[in-house]
């Protein structure tokens, strides 16, 4: 299994589903017509987040994160600092999993049990994740990612006329630098992928591209996300945008040219299903390889077998809408600080201890030689 500098890019980009489809809500909801302030922001702090992680992966060239954990703090100690990301990847999956399936059951498949919706999904990324692993994903990404952007900026140009910029203004007076803060602290942790590059940058062909190519995949998602944004507040303006769930689905609605070209919103729907569903692929493919490695075990697929089941049960279990509001607090206060910052800081700090190190008893050799 290996992968391109640019099925790396796709892979990030096709992030922008997840962002736009849920983050987009809770940044003005924060900062009201800030919101795009929020979200640039947001993008620098995901810029210097994926730096860290990149860095860090690019010291332990073709190990995972359980791999060089293991490696650097020992058998134990390695394995207790990847399990919060094996707890994380999954309560992840199971979360985007039950809330993409409740948006698109009522509109889909109104009168199904929303439980065959998320089985239906789950098969997908079971097949996916199972038949080609992650050079199928990849090649996957490379194929709706393109499509993903092309989308945007078609709904972008379609919606032009109903842009009013003066819902923009004033700017930064209503909503002050705390909140445009506040909302930059859930787009901030969700650009860089969730812990994804832990694990992706071992897979590829050229580790030393993973910088680049990172960057390059993160800035067209900060740039579709904050053009997204701009163009949610100016049609539908900041208190009304602030109430709405799925905002940019809610917009493309909206789409009515001369009366001709209107209800594009299913065929958008659709492109988002690929989308999301690679997304889910990834993180079912990631939680299953790295539990693998955790157990020792050789044939990681095996893992699928029982992450896929866990994701199911736990995104059952999500009861109803109102409970993705604890559920997105607990990510930002607990998992996103600790497995986004805390545990890739520490690692990163004790990989350059260690490589310097090294590097000392090297030239102390030499020297003796």
């Amino acid at each position: 299994m290996s992968l391109s500098g640019w099925q790396l890019i796709w892979i990030i980009i096709t992030e922008v589903c997840a962002i736009i489809g849920i983050r987009i809500s809770p940044a003005i909801a924060a900062s009201n017509q800030d919101a795009w302030l929020s979200i640039l922001i947001g993008g620098v702090f995901g810029t210097v987040l994926t730096l860290l992680v990149v860095h860090l992966s690019m010291l332990h060239p073709n190990q995972t994160l359980t791999q060089f954990s293991r490696g650097m703090l020992g058998n134990w100690l390695g394995r207790m600092i990847t399990l919060p990301y094996l707890i994380a990847w999954c309560l992840f999956c199971a979360g985007l999993l039950r809330e993409f399936s409740g948006f698109l059951q009522p509109i889909l498949i109104d009168r199904t049990p929303l439980w065959i919706m998320m089985l239906l999904i789950l098969s997908l990324m079971i097949f996916l994740t199972y038949s080609s692993g992650m050079k199928g994903i990849g090649r996957f990404c490379e194929i709706i990612g393109p499509l993903i952007i092309f989308v945007l900026i078609v709904s972008f140009i379609l919606n032009v006329s109903n842009a009013d910029w003066h819902n923009l203004l004033p700017v930064y007076v209503d909503s002050g630098w705390i909140s445009i803060i506040k909302g930059s602290v859930g787009p901030a942790f969700w650009f860089p992928g969730p812990f994804t590059l832990l694990v992706l940058i071992a897979f590829m062909k050229n580790p030393q591209q993973a910088i680049s190519k990172s960057m390059i995949g993160l800035g067209i998602t900060v740039s579709m996300v904050l053009v997204a944004t701009l163009m949610v507040l100016m049609v539908f303006g900041p208190n009304f945008a602030s109430k709405i769930r799925f905002t940019y689905f809610m917009y493309v609605r909206t789409i009515d040219i001369l009366n001709f070209i209107q209800n594009v919103d299913i065929f958008f729907m659709f492109i988002w299903l690929f989308g999301v569903t690679a997304q889910l692929s990834l993180y079912l493919f990631i939680a299953s390889y790295e539990m693998a490695q955790w157990f020792n075990v050789k044939n990681w697929r095996r893992m699928i077998w029982f992450i896929a089941p866990v994701i199911f049960i736990l995104a059952i279990l999500i009861p109803n809408e109102t409970a993705f509001t604890f559920y997105d607090s607990f990510w930002m206060n607990v998992i996103f600080p600790v497995c986004g910052i805390g545990i890739p800081f520490l690692l990163w700090i004790v990989s350059i201890a260690k490589r310097n190190e090294s590097n000392k008893k090297i030239d102390n050799n030499c020297r003796k030689g």
